[in-house]
């Protein structure tokens, strides 16, 4: 029987090989995967701000119109840059890793760059009342809310 004898060189290039194709990165890298992580990020930074607004309104915190303020001023700029920029045919769940976006969203962009509308005149609602005094918080919150959930329920698979 003859040993098939393996120099460094070719050791080395045959472990590369094996820690490559058990590593994954042969594998092709998802070319949505910077805007599905850009529109993650903004969505979690509104979700923040949101939260503290929420939080105020809950009686958790003690409201603070020039948090509230800062808050809804947050939030209206982000809703302001989501755009379909961030959402890329071929970015929806079980294409793009990480997604949630569902494929209707493409299906019917009029329909997504309205509820994009909706977000930012409820949104601007928020700003102008947020820090003004807890009521108004409340209101401008409750239609950002109602907002989101539009396009959520329409737009988003829900996680799990």
């Amino acid at each position: 029987m003859t040993r098939l004898k393996l120099t460094p060189l070719k050791l080395t290039g045959a472990a590369v090989a094996l820690l490559l194709s058990t590593s994954g990165l042969w594998a092709q890298e998802d070319p949505f995967a910077d805007a599905v992580e850009t529109r993650h990020g903004l969505m979690l930074q509104m979700a923040s701000d949101l939260g503290k607004i929420g939080a105020m309104v809950k009686g958790e915190v003690a409201y603070d119109s020039a948090a509230a303020a800062k808050a809804a001023a947050n939030v209206a700029a982000v809703a302001s840059v989501i755009s379909l920029e961030q959402f890329p045919a071929g970015s929806e769940v079980g294409k793009s890793a990480d997604s949630f976006a569902k494929a209707e969203l493409w299906a019917t962009p009029d329909d997504f760059l309205g509820k994009l509308a909706d977000l930012n005149t409820a949104a601007a609602t928020l700003v102008a009342g947020a820090g003004t005094d807890l009521d108004t918080a409340k209101a401008g919150l409750g239609m950002v809310g109602k907002a989101c959930a539009a396009c959520h329920e329409t737009y988003r698979q829900p996680e799990g």
